[in-house]
């Protein structure tokens, strides 16, 4: 079989991080903390001419050998990380995503295959050898290399070397960890690229994704490097479309050109195509167009997507000036299930461009690896480049409706970096899922940029399984966060764990224990917080809280745990000063008055009569100070009130701890409905409707990319 060798190498450069006020940040080169981040090149060798087909391996199931040197790492890799392990969830990940399936097996072979011939064995090693040395340079952190038919495409072996000896462009040593140690690279993130290379994978244009050309170093932004570990949905397309998918899916496709040059109709070959789900913004696939500007964007779900272009610089890297102005080929394309959508565009005049963002950052530090950020979290990004000091906040966009930037916040920083800088805030939807978002700038001159992929969500990246729902402790670690607002503590951790550790890999028992803790934590919280603030809002405002009060409002609770009481008092006392509750509720108003007013709020709300209770709720108005207060503390915890509202707590506290978002009313009645023939806090309503909530897949989309689950399981 003539055979041809794709070497593909992964080369360190040395970015330093900008700092505030022109000083050196944190990832500095020389400074403490100093970041580095890999970026890959390819290169293809005997014969030159590249095989025009994709490159694959012939059958599903592939197997590859772990080099006994894992088990003994050298200098490289930091004392007690656990290299077997992420070389078998790399593994995992890009199995559980296709129709993939890798067999294991142990090799004393060390070194990889040399370039003029393979050995038929598809090594993975860590060993220093002089082969391996020498295959890797001093500034790479793993390379593969990979042998196939150029006739065919068909992959007949890959080797994949982790640098024995990594080093930084000054020549000082680096390790690999798994624990995100500061000042290492994470092993397993570069295991898993390599892994796509050797599935036959070319590097991706979108910085969010695993298949991009760098690698954060741990330490960068001041966070653990590790989302370069879990597969973005552009990775999950590419390899869906080498291996196929067990979805119905489409694909978009067209050609390019550029008729900038009169008379002249050239193909704009070289450049990033990218798609994004119209209903969520998310990244979904890229492309880079070929030499005769043609792109596909394949392995698409059906539904409806936008779809951009940019230059396509270096490694597709977002640096340098772009050859010509980013623009949307299309707001708005269907695609349909074994289908394709035509989408061709031409540029035309005028296309010089002044706006190029070349950086990214948090933490007053720039890179060109993704933002990692947290639901529900306000944060400060920063963008670099030429141009973006000439664009208004009220031009900064998230391409996603759950994200929202403040343009009051913009603000012109003055760092050390060779290209104006600016930041501004962005606020995080709690319920934003998993995945890679793109922010689109617009400068005054009406010219757009993009930073396609630039952010990325991913609360799950430690969790080595692809749908993190089923992993044990991260459910049990989740539920806990989500249903009662407090991080668990190790101890309860690994005591639920252990209730779903008794399974073992028994289905049914999983399913039932899984449903124990998340009910058990629901029916101990519901009481303490949920049901006190629905009768703390309905009695006094004849409505329900939204989630960000919600949260707000149980936050105080929380601060006063060990003594419930003071801390309903301190929340009760703070809610009668709201401009909300002062505007029903003057302070022109005299007692009886305003007892009179908030008891038909009762009623009207509750359909709850207590008017036998007003002389006492007038006794409470006595103290000029806590009186307001204290009425509406009684009535919260009345037991009239909270049974009235617990039907609805109970689904509106669903909402809010699975989904992170205020119920839609169609969906809320209808739970209120299911529940209506229902004993009042029968256990298994209250079961069957957690089950439902924790199997959906918007609940599974918050964490990852795939969904193993579904509500018909309640069944």
């Amino acid at each position: 079989m003539q055979s041809l060798v794709a070497i593909v190498a992964s080369a360190a450069i040395f970015l330093g991080g900008v700092g505030p006020g022109g000083t050196p940040g944190p990832g500095s080169p020389g400074g403490p903390g100093g970041r580095l981040e890999i970026r890959d090149s390819s290169e293809y060798v005997e014969p030159a001419a590249q095989t025009s087909r994709r490159i694959r391996w012939p059958r599903k199931t592939i197997e590859v050998a772990f080099s006994t040197s894992m088990m003994l790492p050298g200098t490289n890799i930091k004392p007690d990380s656990d290299v077997v392990g992420a070389a078998r969830r790399a593994l995992a990940r890009w199995s559980s995503l296709s129709n993939i399936n890798f067999i294991v097996v142990w090799s004393a072979s060390t070194s990889i295959s040399p370039a003029d011939g393979g050995d038929g064995i598809s090594l993975i090693t860590i060993a220093d050898t002089i082969e391996n040395e020498a295959f890797n340079s001093d500034t790479t952190a793993g390379r593969t290399r990979v042998f196939f038919d150029p006739e065919t495409g068909t992959i007949a072996e890959a080797d994949i070397s982790i640098n024995p000896r990594p080093r930084t462009d000054d020549g000082a040593e680096i390790q690999f960890s798994t624990d995100g140690t500061p000042g290492t690279y994470d092993l397993e993130a570069t295991f898993t690229h390599e892994v796509g290379h050797l599935l036959g994978l070319d590097h991706s244009a979108m910085i969010g994704s695993t298949m991009q050309g760098r690698q954060a170093f741990n330490g960068t932004f001041g966070l653990p490097a590790l989302t370069e570990r879990t597969l973005s949905e552009d990775d999950r397309q590419k390899i869906r479309t080498l291996y196929g998918s067990k979805q119905r899916v489409g694909r978009i496709e067209g050609k390019l050109a550029d008729n900038r040059t009169p008379g002249a109709l050239v193909p704009l070959s070289g450049v990033n195509v990218w798609a994004e789900s119209l209903t969520t913004g998310k990244v979904v696939v890229s492309d880079v167009s070929a030499d005769d500007g043609s792109y596909k964007l394949e392995g698409l779900v059906p539904g409806q997507y936008r779809v951009m272009v940019a230059s396509r610089t270096e490694e597709g890297v977002v640096s340098g000036p772009p050859k010509f102005r980013s623009f949307e080929v299309s707001n708005k394309v269907t695609v349909r299930p074994d289908d394709f959508s035509s989408l061709n565009y031409h540029l035309v005049p005028p296309q010089a461009s002044a706006l190029s963002p070349t950086a990214i950052g948090l933490n007053a530090e720039l890179s060109t690896v993704p933002l990692p950020l947290e639901p529900g979290k306000r944060v400060k990004i920063f963008v670099g480049g030429e141009g973006v000091d000439q664009v208004p906040g009220t031009s900064i966009v998230i391409n996603s409706p759950y994200f929202t930037i403040d343009p009051a916040s913009l603000v012109r920083e003055q760092m050390n970096a060779p290209f104006p800088v600016i930041s501004v805030d962005v606020q995080v939807a709690p319920n934003a899922p998993f995945g890679d978002y793109t922010i689109r700038l617009q400068s005054n001159s009406g010219e757009m940029a993009f930073v396609p992929g630039a952010i990325t969500i991913d609360p799950a990246v430690a969790s080595p399984i692809a749908n993190p729902v089923d992993d044990s402790r991260f459910f049990v670690s989740q539920n806990f966060a989500d249903l009662t607002g407090r991080t668990a503590d190790p101890g309860t951790i690994e005591k639920l764990a252990a209730q779903l550790a008794q399974c073992g890999v028994k289905v049914d028992c999983l399913r039932t224990a899984r449903l124990d803790v998340a009910t058990n934590l629901l029916a101990n919280e519901l009481p303490s917080t949920a049901l006190f603030l629905s009768g703390l809002y309905s009695s006094s405002l004849g409505r329900r809280p939204k989630l960000t009060e919600f949260e707000t409002d149980r936050a105080v609770l929380l601060n006063e745990k060990e003594d419930q009481e003071r801390g309903r008092m301190a929340l009760a006392t703070a809610f009668v000063q709201r401009p909300e509750f002062q505007r029903k509720y003057p302070l022109t108003m005299k007692p009886a008055e305003f007892v009179d007013a908030i008891l038909a709020t009762v009623v009207q709300a509750n359909g709850v009569d207590l008017s036998a209770n007003k002389d006492s709720l007038l006794g409470l108005l006595d103290d000029p100070n806590a009186g307001r207060a204290a009425v509406l503390n009684r009535l919260a915890t009345q037991s009239e009130i909270v049974d009235a509202q617990y039907n609805q707590t109970l689904v509106m506290f669903q909402y809010f701890a699975f989904l992170k978002r205020d119920p839609d009313e169609t969906g809320f009645a209808y739970w209120l409905a299911m529940l209506k023939n229902k004993p009042l806090r029968d256990a298994g309503a209250a079961r069957s409707l957690v089950c439902s909530f924790v199997n959906s897949e918007e609940y599974q989309s918050r964490f990852g990319i795939l969904t193993t689950r579904t509500p018909r399981e309640c069944n």
